[in-house]
């Protein structure tokens, strides 16, 4: 996930998405790392990223994201709980995994992408997600 894989068509979603407030829970690192540099390379303020729902509700408490791109399962755990609080403090979740359909616990998120996806990919479904908190 480069910035590289984006066209230049997408210079306006970019725009959209500059200074939103995005919370990243992934517990694989380098899926992790992709998205943080991906996200910070078109202008997103990233919290995180963090493997845990434990850490992702701190960080929720302390910086109060707009969107979210969480992972349906984490190492010794799933996001059900999180993706609910996550909800009911108005985020934005975009629920990302390898199944090809979301558990029906995540049916509620803003988006779903299945694993893998790439940079157009990402910044199409978050940019429709920021469009729905307008």
């Amino acid at each position: 996930m480069s910035s590289s894989a984006l066209p230049e068509r997408h210079v306006s979603d970019q725009l959209t998405l500059k200074g939103v407030s995005v919370l990243i829970v992934e517990d694989s690192w380098h899926v992790a790392k992709g998205l943080k540099s991906l996200l910070e390379q078109i202008g997103m303020n990233v919290i995180g990223p963090t493997a845990t729902t434990a850490q992702a509700k701190r960080l929720l408490a302390e910086q109060n994201p707009r969107l979210a791109l969480v992972d349906v399962n984490l190492k010794n755990e799933t996001a059900s709980d999180l993706v609910e609080d996550l909800l009911g403090q108005g985020v934005q979740v975009i629920v990302i995994s390898g199944y090809a359909q979301p558990p029906v616990s995540f049916r509620k998120a803003a988006a779903f992408l299945q694993k893998p996806f790439n940079g157009k990919e990402l910044i199409t479904v978050m940019c429709a997600a920021v469009e729905q908190m307008r």
